[in-house]
Parts: structure tokens; C-alpha cells; sequence
């Protein structure tokens, strides 16, 4: 998950796999022939058949007629090539012709209102808004202290050098309890929904803000000169802005409790407002300003601040606001302790709105019983689901796992925009609007992220991944964020990998890297989710509970998962029959040691050194095995036609077939295929640059014996792939042979986890270009321990050759999972994206990882 491939003219081989995948629609063969029947009424081919002399007429002037007709078929076919381009040019942007399956009643009603509300800005530390395109958002910031000078805390980032954040509890609805720890200060945000007689639609929220030193003694036996050393000035922000640009009212009354007040969210919400409880004895300071965009909410509030330094030499805000005003901003200065409870409550212009009673109820003594009761419910439903205190060692552990779940739950976002799109090099004359991309229909995407600092926006193939933990603690939430994964189809059956929607999430990614690629696929790891839903209807049917929901729900996916399945099967097959491999690998570049797949989800895992359509993806084939016995299933449910999936199942899982594409016999070990050479290096050259003169370097790969055919010797994950996703007989030799393979610490094995690629491997650990650290290449990734853990605890469940030495496997790579991480998160604070399998296991890549490190949770559940 770096960042993803620029913009890059794509290979013949990969034309020619997009021709095979993009047949021309009939409507424009209608047009082109209903063209010439027009041309033919308005008399242009009416002189071959004239009467009289016309015989004479057209022997002498036979010549002008061929050319004639030529020049208009001509004319014609070039009509037709460009109303075909331009229509497919179109179906990239245009929906599939399906019912959405986001629109299903189960999410609608009760259900949609109780998600109305929610923790759904994933970039921020705490940000609030509503499940619609246009909504009320609000917002946390604080001030702290960066590289030595003041600065605003708002959105995650990894250079702020938080010592932790993390939501410890967050049941992914009504309540969520998140730490943070900035150098010497420790704040903690309490998120609570309320539904009260005369509440809105959505029902009311509240925010409570504690802040205090870290690691102040609150002992009443402190002396007082003590509690003075201990005095630290606190400044807390809290606001609200609308994204539709209506204005709202602000006022900050003689108690210094409403903040805000408006009425522009949708009928049935009514009148709102904020207000601000609990801060005696702090300063409160306030700012209104207007603004078109929202993205950028840090830096008009540091401007405000920053004028009002110069010229009043404090940091706070103005106390002025401007005419129309649609964000306001509260600052509360005060001394820690300090504790503000932000109240927004809904439907204020009703008749009996008790708006006063609701605050009360949501503020000082009142709130802090509430929370302790939800916090009570979150630990009840969390030891029901996943009973722990059976399963592992101790407290420390438990804790890790429910951080896990709550960083998962409370990283769930909401987005609306569209994608942008790279216009392929065909389609160039095509350009709108003087851009040189196109825009995918505006669409709402609700999905878990991976990390709220530096991955805040939904990726495809991550969130198969996280949807194997939100299905095991709400079904109903999963299906719903599949629903608008799945909506977002075209009607050739592609979605684009990384969803980038609206300005927010835009702001977090460079301009270079927000372009997504018609060619390129990503795994479709829905499957993995979708194929335990399944399983769980049938178990619960065979009990004798029907589960209508999930039978309607399959009902109107399968559609959709119909186009999907086949673009995968017409976009990415291989050469030989019943193989596959990832299009759009950059068959040009000579900055690379080994030319990424950043469309596999394994990034720069090494593949064939020089890119063709001669290649064959193990992992792709893998997947498209599970993705054809999951249709198979979901057919047989909803009483469709599954014939086509059983046959492409049975081939992809034929073990002769698979051995013939991938197994190398020397090795023992199943591979890739392609154009490969193990003798490529990067080598700094110096040069003179032309336009300055001076000398220059550049680093370049370097090819120093040719490449050949064959297998692409390096194993790792994607070797594993055939026993991921369980197509080796489990008393089979290959099924032994890999288990030996994988016990081996020379190429996975290690004391913290399995390792991403054999030590073996020339590639092992090395940069990929000059400044592309080792991704894939060696670090230990959680996801696809995960389905290691998952192979082995099905092969020892079931009687066979290998059950006693799989379970032992098991039983030891979980241990040194959980160990491992536990021992990291203690240690630094945070879940990371990768552990490092050289320097004791330590976190690497981004943090906190709010994605799929959190399977550790059903890790120690023994839940696969």
C-alpha cells in the first residue's frame, strides 16, 4: 500500500488484453448501418441504379464511383470507431445497469438512522458528521507543540509523533472511548449517541473532551506547591461547519454554553445546536467564518490565531464572526484537569423539543452514568463474541484485542465524490473540459480504512480483509459496507482500487497518485467474506432459522458479482488456457529492480524481472479459484444457474492442471512463470547534465544476463497461495511437502511471525529503487499469517495424514503472532501495518494500522 503507480502508456500486450475485454456493444453497428440507410434515401449511391443512359454514365466513370464509395465507407467507419470509442469511453463513468444494493430496506429505516451519526471522518484525531453527501460536520483540535514551536493537532499524521491514539472502546454506532498522548498531555474523547423524546432524526450526540497532564498524581495527599508544578495551560477547539454552505447562527451566551445554533440538515432533523458544558473557570473564545471548502479547516483556524498574535499578542480567537457565517469554532483555554462536554442536539424548532432537559441529560453526572453503562455493554458484547478469557493469557492481551476491534470500528468512514480516473492513451481525444482525467459518477462510499494517518480512504482489496472481523461483531454493518463497495461497479464490471472521494480525503494524497487505472484489477477479497456469509446462512438454515435478510441480500449482490467475476476473467487471463496474471505492470521502466504489481495488493513482491503477456500470477489464479466456488455457492441459495462457476471451479481447483502452470518440481515449490533473469542489479550512474553542466547521478537497473521463459524463483506469500485457498488435498504429498517448505526458517519461519519472502530469494530485502525501502520483500504482514493460521487450524480439524503436525504449527505461529504484537503495542503504543522479521519483530510502516493488523483479535479468538 505505498503510494500507487503514476500515469504511464500501457504496453501493446496490455492494449491487446483491454481489446479482448472490451467488445464493441451492438447500438453502435445499429447506428453505423441506420447511417448508411440515411445516406442511401439522401441519394448518394442513387446513380448506380439511375435509368437511361446510365450504363454509359457508369463505365466511364467507374473510377469516381469506386472512390466515392470508398471515401464514404471510410467516412462511415471512422464514425463508427469514434461513436464506439466515445460509448466506451462512457461505460468506464457509467453505473451498472443494476438495482444498488446500498438500497436494500434492511438498511434502510431503523437501521439507517441508528448509523445516521457517526466518528466517520477517518483523517481526524475526532470528527463527526452525518451519513450524507452534504452534512453538519464537526470537528477536535488542540494545540501542541511541533519541531519546538505551537501548532494545531486536527488531522492524523504520523509527524505529529504522538506517543498513542487509539480508540480502546467503539462498538462502531452509538459509543466510542479513544486515549491520546501528546508529550505531556493525555486527552481522552468520549463519543455517546442519544434517541430522547423531541430528538431529531438521527437522534442527539455529545462529545466529552478530558484533558490532563500525563502522569499527574490526582492524590489528595499532594501538597499544593505540588499540584502548582503540576498546572499545564490546556487549549481546546471544538466546531461545527456545513458542508451545504447554509449559515448557521453564532453566539456564545453569558454561561459561555451555546456555541452554535441552524437549521440546515434535512427536514426530518429539524433545527440543531451546539453547545459547550462544563468549563468554568476556562477562557472561551470563538470565531464565524464563511468558506466554500472543508478540507482546510487547520489552516483557517491557525490563521485566525496567528493574527491574533501579531496583533494582540495571545493565541486565541477573534470573538467576531462573519455575516452567513457556516463554520463557527470554540476555543476553551484552561488549566488541566479541564473537562468540556460538546452537546449537539436535533429537532430544536419542534413545539415540545425540551432541548434544555436533553442537554442536562447529555452533560456533568448524567453523561459520565451513561458512559460508564455503554462502556459496561461494550465489555459484555465484546467477551460474548470473542471470549477471550478463555482463550489467552492474560489482561494484557485482551486489551490489545479490544483496541484491535475499537481502532477498527472507530476508523469507519463515510465519503462522497468521484473517482478520478487516468484517461488511457486511446481514449486521449477524448479529454473533458480541458483535464487530463475523467471523473467516475459522484457515489457514497461507508468503509473501514487502514490507517487514519497515512491510508484514510477505502482500498479494495484491504477491505475483504477487514470485513472478516466487522462481519464476526455486526453482520449487518458488513453486508452494508460491501453493498457500497459493490454499487460502485461500472458496467463493464470494474471498480476502482482506491477510493478517493471529496476534498477531504484528496487532501491526503499526492496529486500524483490520485489517478486509478482502467486496466488494473485488485484482488477481489470480498469473496473471503462473502463465502463466510454463505456458510453461515447454510449452518443456521440446516438449524432451522432462515435468514431472509441475508437471502435478499445475496439476491441482489449476485448481479452484480456476476460482472464483476467476468471482467476478472476477460481483463486478466493469461495466454495459456486457465491462467491469469495482473495487467498493467510497467514493462518499460529501468528504475526498478523488479517492476512493482502495485495491483496485486503486494506491491513491489518480486515477480517475473521483465513484464509480458507470457506471464502467469499464481495468487490471481488462487483467487479466482475462491471467487468461482463462492458464485457457485451463492447460486444454489438464490436458486440461479451455477453451472458456469462449478466448471470454472472444478478447472482452477484441478491439482494436475495447477501443477502444470505453477508447480516446479527441482524446488518443491509453487511459482510464478515468465520472462525472467536473477542477474539485475540498480546501479548509480553519473552524468552530465546538459542545461546546468553539472555533474549528475541517477540510479538504473541494470540487466546483465538475458532474460529467459520460466519459473520466477522466489518463494514466499504468493507459494503459499494454493494451501491459502485450500486447493491441495490435505493428504496429499504436495500438501506435506509445502508444510516442510513453510516450517523452514530459512525461508518464512520466524519467532515473530511468517516472514513475506525466503530468505533465499535474491531479491530478499532490497530496495526497489533508490528510495523504495523492502514492502513485501521480508517484513511480516498479518493478513496473510492470518490465512496461514486459517489453512492449518482446517487441516488439523480434520482426520488425515498431517492433523497432528498442523496442529502443532498452528498452535505455535498463533502464539508468536499474539506474543509479538502484544509485546509491540505495549512497548510503542500503536497496532503497525508490518513487523520487522530481523530486529525482534519490531513495528514498521505506518501507525496505528487500523486495518487488518486488527485480525490479531480473531487470531486469538481462533475465529477464520
Amino acid at each position: 500500500m505505498q503510494p500507487r503507480m503514476r500515469d504511464r502508456k500501457p504496453t501493446a500486450t496490455e492494449a491487446a488484453a483491454a481489446a479482448r475485454s472490451q467488445i464493441p456493444p451492438r447500438p453502435p453497428r445499429r447506428r453505423a448501418a441506420a447511417a448508411a440507410s440515411a445516406a442511401s434515401k439522401n441519394g448518394i449511391f442513387s446513380s448506380l441504379n439511375a435509368g437511361g443512359g446510365g450504363g454509359v454514365w457508369m463505365s466511364g466513370n467507374r473510377s469516381k464511383i469506386v472512390a466515392g464509395c470508398v471515401f464514404v465507407a471510410g467516412l462511415l467507419l471512422l464514425l463508427w470507431s469514434w461513436n464506439w470509442s466515445t460509448e466506451k469511453a462512457h461505460g468506464v463513468l457509467t453505473p451498472l445497469h443494476a438495482k444498488p444494493i446500498s438500497q436494500l430496506t434492511q438498511f434502510q429505516g431503523k437501521h439507517r438512522e441508528q448509523y445516521y451519526w457517526g466518528t466517520y471522518r477517518s483523517t481526524l484525531y475526532l470528527g463527526i458528521r452525518a451519513r450524507i453527501p452534504k452534512s453538519i460536520l464537526a470537528g477536535f483540535m488542540w494545540l501542541g507543540v511541533k519541531d519546538g514551536q505551537y501548532a494545531l493537532r486536527h488531522t492524523c499524521e504520523e509527524s505529529d509523533k504522538l506517543s498513542r491514539y487509539a480508540w480502546v472502546c467503539h462498538d462502531g454506532a452509538t459509543y466510542g472511548r479513544q486515549e491520546i498522548v501528546d508529550q505531556d498531555l493525555s486527552i481522552t474523547t468520549t463519543f455517546l449517541k442519544s434517541w430522547e423524546l423531541g430528538s431529531g432524526y438521527g437522534g442527539d450526540w455529545v462529545v466529552r473532551i478530558q484533558a490532563k497532564k500525563q502522569g499527574s498524581s490526582s492524590s489528595s495527599s499532594s501538597s499544593s506547591s505540588e499540584i502548582q508544578q503540576e498546572k499545564k495551560l490546556v487549549s481546546l477547539f471544538f466546531y461545527v461547519a456545513d458542508e451545504g454552505g447554509n449559515s448557521m447562527k453564532i453566539s456564545v451566551d453569558s454561561q459561555h454554553t451555546q456555541v452554535a445554533t441552524g437549521s440546515s440538515m434535512p427536514p426530518e432533523v429539524g433545527g440543531w445546536e451546539l453547545h459547550a458544558k462544563g468549563q468554568k473557570g476556562a477562557g472561551v473564545s470563538f470565531v464565524g467564518r464563511r468558506r466554500q471548502h472543508m478540507h482546510n479547516l487547520t489552516q483557517l483556524v491557525w490563521q485566525e490565531l496567528e493574527m491574533q498574535a501579531r496583533t494582540q499578542g495571545r493565541l486565541e480567537l477573534p470573538d467576531s464572526f462573519d455575516r452567513s457565517s457556516n463554520i463557527g469554532v470554540v476555543q476553551i483555554t484552561g488549566y488541566a484537569p479541564l473537562e468540556v462536554d460538546f452537546v449537539f442536539v436535533t429537532g430544536t424548532n419542534a413545539k415540545d423539543a425540551r432541548v434544555n432537559e436533553r442537554i442536562d441529560n447529555l452533560s456533568g453526572v448524567a453523561l459520565s452514568k451513561r458512559l460508564a453503562e455503554q462502556e459496561e455493554k461494550f465489555e459484555q458484547r465484546f467477551e460474548s463474541i470473542f471470549q477471550l478469557q478463555s482463550k489467552v493469557q492474560d489482561e494484557r492481551q485482551i486489551e490489545v484485542g479490544r483496541v484491535a476491534l475499537s481502532n477498527m470500528l472507530g476508523s469507519i468512514g463515510y465519503f462522497y465524490g468521484q473517482s478520478r480516473i487516468a484517461i488511457p492513451l486511446k481514449f486521449r481525444n477524448l479529454k473533458t473540459q480541458n483535464r487530463d482525467y475523467w471523473e467516475y459518477w459522484p457515489a457514497a462510499l461507508y468503509t473501514a480504512v487502514p490507517s487514519r494517518s497515512f491510508f484514510p480512504r477505502g482500498f479494495l482489496w484491504d477491505e475483504g480483509f477487514h470485513q472478516l472481523l466487522i462481519s464476526q461483531w455486526d453482520r449487518k454493518m458488513s453486508k452494508e459496507i460491501i453493498a457500497h463497495w459493490l454499487d460502485l461497479l461500472n458496467v463493464h464490471g470494474w471498480i476502482p482500487r482506491e477510493q478517493i472521494l471529496g476534498d477531504e480525503a484528496r487532501s491526503k494524497v499526492p496529486d500524483e497518485f490520485v489517478l486509478q487505472h482502467i486496466s488494473n484489477a485488485n484482488p477481489p477479497t470480498l469473496f473471503m467474506v462473502l463465502d463466510n456469509l454463505v456458510a453461515s446462512y447454510k449452518e443456521e438454515k440446516a438449524l432451522g432459522k432462515h435468514n431472509e435478510e441475508d437471502e435478499l441480500f445475496f439476491k441482489r449482490a449476485f448481479p452484480r458479482l456476476e460482472v464483476w467475476f467476468r471482467w476478472f476473467n476477460t481483463s486478466q487471463i493469461g495466454k495459456v488456457g486457465s491462467s491469469y496474471y495482473w495487467h498493467g505492470r510497467d514493462a518499460e521502466t529501468d528504475r526498478e529492480l523488479n517492476p512493482k504489481t502495485l495491483m496485486s495488493g503486494l506491491d513491489d513482491y518480486p515477480r517475473a524481472s521483465h513484464p509480458t503477456d507470457d506471464e502467469r500470477h499464481l495468487d490471481l489464479r488462487c483467487w479466482m479459484a475462491l471467487a468461482s466456488k463462492s458464485m457457485a455457492a451463492m447460486a444454489s441459495i438464490i436458486n440461479s444457474s451455477s453451472a458456469i462457476y462449478e466448471a470454472t471451479a472444478a478447472r482452477l481447483t484441478d491439482l494436475k492442471l495447477l501443477n502444470e502452470l505453477h508447480y516446479d518440481e527441482k524446488s518443491g515449490q509453487y511459482l510464478d512463470y515468465g520472462l525472467h533473469s536473477e542477474k539485475v542489479k540498480l546501479q548509480r550512474n553519473k552524468y552530465i547534465d546538459p542545461q546546468t553542466g553539472y555533474i549528475q547521478a541517477s540510479v538504473q537497473r541494470v540487466v546483465i544476463s538475458p532474460p529467459e521463459l520460466g519459473w520466477v524463483p522466489h518463494y514466499g506469500y504468493c507459494s503459499l497461495f494454493p494451501m491459502l485457498m485450500h486447493l491441495l488435498p490435505l493428504d496429499s504429498p504436495a500438501f506435506g511437502s509445502q508444510l516442510d517448505l513453510l516450517r523452514n526458517e530459512t525461508h518464512l519461519w520466524t519467532s515473530f511471525g511468517l516472514r513475506s519472502l525466503s530468505t533465499s530469494s535474491s531479491i530478499y530485502m532490497k530496495y526497489n529503487t533508490e528510495h523504495d525501502a523492502p514492502y513485501w520483500r521480508g517484513p511480516i504482514w498479518m493478513n496473510i499469517n492470518y490465512l496461514v493460521l486459517s489453512a492449518l487450524k482446517h487441516c488439523a480439524e480434520v482426520p488425515g495424514k498431517y492433523k497432528e503436525k498442523c496442529s502443532q504449527m498452528y498452535s505455535e505461529l498463533r502464539a508468536n503472532l499474539i506474543q509479538n504484537v502484544v509485546e509491540r503495542y505495549h512497548e510503542s503504543g500503536y497496532l503497525w501495518e508490518q513487523y520487522d522479521n530481523t530486529r525482534k519483530g519490531e513495528g514498521k510502516g505506518s501507525h496505528p494500522f487500523t486495518g487488518w493488523t486488527s485480525l490479531i483479535l480473531l487470531v486469538m479468538a481462533h475465529r477464520y
